[in-house]
């Protein structure tokens, strides 16, 4: 199967901190124009109104014979063998006639007008309408979303970054229609695929309990840590210790080896927040916004595990596990990626996109002699459970034109655009949006194996329109040449994602956290940095906190515990 259609989804998640970032102060002085009208042609709810979700029903996507479906919730299905047969997921085109007219996100090169754009020609056909799409750089996206909403022009459907200024406010001002009651409970069904929306996407992406858009769903957990466990074995090591303290032990050895086979190694390349991260998960340090046994939020930084997470780094470090240069390399990109296919470190952290479509794994296999690099479950610091923040589960939601919502007929029909916009796998309608027009983008091979033509142009094509911000629950596609990684992967990403605890402050909008983000996150790396290398000491700790508080963070937990005091 092609690992082609996940591409620009790929792109996108790995832009995202740069898209969040884009609000500027202009921005939120641009004056929206009001809609009228809800959802059905009903009065506009208010959304700072708190009401109970009434949580759309949840029907898994259809099984598709070779994929491997987890009983884990939040799982994603696994396929190592081509689709060999496709089925309809939608019985009749969304569109009688006419049009809509979408804003999304342009992730790359502009595409070609239909009929010479055979994909654009060709979704045109399958919807039974036309498609006319206004394609935004993500560069300028919520600039140009602002003055969209201001003119009063608002196209049917629209990609929204729910967590931004912009947004936020467009929300707030009922621009976009509540769907809160056409998709309730078993309404949904009328929409077989965007019943395959998970439970937590919903829960998470709700307004005070009111869903404006279809959430862009993501997987639970994206990065996850590997270690190279041959190095592990020639430092004594058959299995994962059980506790931080021989997780300490055993790292420290495979440093002491210093190189193995004439290859020279280090434990750990960069010290970078991936590495950290996994470091919290041992120590049970929580989400990044909690909220303590008395009810009141915090930051992880204010925790007494935040403590120990910065102490088992210091030890770490004075072990000689991190390489020499580690704080410069956690600013680096992939540099540590790169040294750990090398076979140059012993520990990477990285995606799944990483290990298996950039082939970290297949490469450190290939490029060093007896190289065994395994996905593995850190220990917890007392051999317990770990605890791992959640993804938020989802990035951004297709929201529907609150003016084009007052006709019911309308809403249907548009809400039935995105039901074909989210078929999931093994459907012909998913085969189209994510791989191209056959012939056009790509042909079937013996077996069911899509084989991509290589134009540049039809690829574009079909990339530069796909990005609705609708797609099909994640699933992950492994090229045959990586199969014998899966059977780890699965046992490894399992376990892990049973372990996620969700943020309570997921989906809510906090302009403060964007605009005081950058003076936290240099306080942060300051004294992260200082206090692990030994530029600083850990008594510190209470001066790092402080100066985090005096930066923004305070007033960071305000917003918070604002949008918090309004949910029901």
């Amino acid at each position: 199967m092609s690992s082609a259609p996940l591409g620009p989804r790929l792109d996108a998640q790995l832009s995202r901190r740069t898209f969040l970032s884009l609000t500027g102060i202009a921005a939120l002085s641009v004056t929206l124009a009001s809609c009228s009208g809800g959802g059905g042609g009903g009065a506009r709810p208010n959304p700072r109104e708190a009401v109970a979700l009434a949580l759309p029903t949840y029907v898994a996507p259809r099984e598709v014979p070779g994929g491997i479906v987890s009983a884990v919730e939040g799982m994603p299905t696994i396929y190592t063998q081509p689709i060999q047969e496709y089925y309809d997921s939608v019985t009749k085109a969304p569109l009688s006639g006419g049009k809509v007219t979408t804003f999304q996100v342009l992730w790359g090169a502009p595409p070609q007008k239909a009929p010479a754009n055979e994909y654009w020609a060709g979704l045109n056909e399958r919807l039974g309408g036309t498609f006319e799409p206004t394609l935004v750089a993500f560069d300028t996206y919520n600039e140009k979303m602002a003055t969209t909403i201001a003119s009063g022009n608002v196209p049917d459907l629209l990609f929204v970054q729910d967590t931004n200024a912009v947004a936020a406010k467009a929300i707030n001002d009922g621009v976009f229609a509540d769907l809160s009651e056409v998709l309730a409970g078993d309404e949904i069904l009328r929409w077989p695929n965007l019943a395959n929306v998970g439970s937590n996407a919903w829960k998470a992406s709700a307004k005070n309990g009111h869903l404006f858009g279809i959430p862009n769903e993501d997987p639970y957990l994206t990065n996850f840590p590997a270690i190279r466990w041959d190095l592990m074995q020639a430092a004594g090591y058959e299995e994962m210790p059980a506790d931080a303290a021989g997780f300490l032990e055993m790292m420290t050895a495979v440093a002491a080896l210093k190189s193995v086979n004439g290859k020279q190694h280090w434990g750990i390349g960069a010290f970078d927040g991936k590495l950290q991260a996994v470091v919290e998960w041992m120590f049970r340090a929580g989400t990044t916004w909690q909220l303590d046994d008395s009810g009141k939020l915090v930051n992880v930084i204010e925790t007494d595990a935040y403590a120990d997470v910065l102490e088992f780094h210091t030890q770490l470090w004075k072990a000689g596990v991190y390489h020499p240069d580690a704080l410069a390399l956690g600013t680096q990109g992939n540099k540590a990626a790169e040294m750990f296919t090398n076979g140059q470190l012993a520990i990477t952290v990285d995606s799944f996109n990483g290990y298996f479509g950039a082939n970290i794994l297949r490469d450190t296999v290939d490029i060093t002699e007896g190289a065994d690099p395994r996905m593995f479950v850190p220990p917890a610091v007392d051999g317990g459970e770990i605890a791992v923040q959640r993804n938020d589960g989802y990035w951004g939601m297709v929201s529907i034109s609150a003016k084009a919502a007052e006709d019911p007929e309308r809403l249907a029909e548009l809400l039935d655009v995105v039901n074909y916009w989210r078929a999931p796998d093994g459907s012909t309608e998913a085969l189209f949006i994510h791989t191209g027009a056959e012939g056009y983008n790509y042909t079937l091979g013996e077996g069911g194996v899509i084989e991509d033509l290589n134009d540049e142009t039809a690829n574009n094509d079909r990339a530069a329109l796909q990005w609705l911000g609708a797609f099909k629950s994640p699933s992950f596609v492994v090229a045959p040449t990586s199969v014998e990684f899966v059977e780890n992967f699965q046992q490894t990403l399992e376990p892990l994602i049973a372990a996620t605890v969700p943020s309570p402050v997921v989906g809510l909008y906090n302009e403060p956290n964007v605009s005081e983000g950058s003076k936290l996150a240099a306080v942060d790396t300051d004294y992260r940095n200082g206090i692990v290398s030994g530029r600083m000491s850990l008594d510190q700790l209470d001066e790092y906190r402080d100066a985090w508080r005096k930066a923004g963070g305070d007033t960071v937990r305000k917003a918070y515990e604002t949008a918090l005091a309004e949910q029901v």
